[in-house]
């Protein structure tokens, strides 16, 4: 553990990177996922302690009760409203600064649905040149024609927007490559229009899963792995950060250490909090 900047007890509300952080999986939709050590202690000790927490993914090809189900049964204590992916920010982002405007999407249900939810207008085929936003989230089965679409919606003056700006996740096999960010760029080569991401590091997506959870941003601490993602994001944001060194970490020894406090795993911050606990209860007798 290195000096921390971060004062526990000031900590309100937590907000969690999953893959590399609290779990290892076989793939972005968390097959086989396995927690790592601490993570199903320490969230069961939030829930004791009634910590308001979330998952926040750049996950999107699900939506989030998919997403709960699966970590549920690797053992994880959540709640489907406390996974909130890189869709449901998307959506929210959309429909407070694109209102009414028509969406054509490159992506699964995961990034689809929210959208719909919120009474967004998805538009699919070649009515898709006259989008007015391009969001972009993982797919497998994105086509050339899709690409082509696209591509046209955004030379006709569309936005592009992008669920995730990871270039890699970490699974059980190492570093597997972002597709997201990876078709997002494509786009933004062949068209020249930089992508805006609404998942991670977007300062604006914190601000939404904080409202979520009823707390102020600077009150709610960033617990990751990756510095080009959630922690940029909780710095940025100018929330309190929380660097593990599983995950990223682990596969990279050259990872710099930005966070505001920066442990081994979540099994150590599960330690910190437990000993700050007890020293408040220590100090009230």
């Amino acid at each position: 553990m290195t000096a921390s900047r971060v004062d526990l007890r000031a900590i309100r509300a937590f907000v969690f990177d999953v893959d590399g952080t609290l779990i290892l999986s076989e793939s972005p939709d968390w097959a086989g996922a396995v927690p790592l050590p601490g993570a199903v202690e320490l969230l069961q000790w939030l829930r004791e302690h009634r910590y308001p927490f979330a998952l926040f993914t750049s996950g999107s090809s699900h939506v989030p009760e998919v997403y709960a189900a699966r970590l549920r049964a690797a053992g994880l204590p959540v709640e489907d409203r406390q996974v909130i992916t890189t869709g449901v920010t998307a959506a929210e982002i959309i429909a407070t600064e694109y209102p009414g405007r028509p969406v054509y999407v490159l992506g699964e249900e995961g990034t689809i649905a929210p959208l719909r939810a919120r009474g967004i207008p998805v538009v699919d085929g070649t009515a898709g040149e006259r989008a007015e936003v391009v969001l972009v989230g993982w797919s497998r089965s994105v086509t050339y024609d899709q690409l082509d679409i696209a591509c046209r919606a955004v030379w006709n003056g569309a936005d592009l927007l992008v669920t995730s700006a990871a270039r890699a996740f970490v699974s059980k096999r190492g570093l597997r490559p972002g597709w997201s960010w990876s078709i997002a760029v494509a786009i933004a080569e062949t068209t020249g229009k930089r992508p805006r991401v609404v998942g991670k590091p977007s300062v604006e997506a914190l601000r939404a899963v904080a409202r979520l959870l009823g707390a102020d941003v600077g009150t709610v601490a960033v617990v990751g792995d990756d510095p080009d993602l959630e922690l940029r994001m909780g710095l940025e944001a100018g929330a309190p950060t929380i660097q593990v060194r599983t995950g990223r970490g682990r596969e990279a020894i050259e990872t710099p250490e930005i966070g505001d406090l920066v442990v081994d795993g979540v099994e150590e911050l599960l330690a910190l909090l437990q000993e700050t606990r007890s020293q408040e209860g220590a100090a009230d007798r």
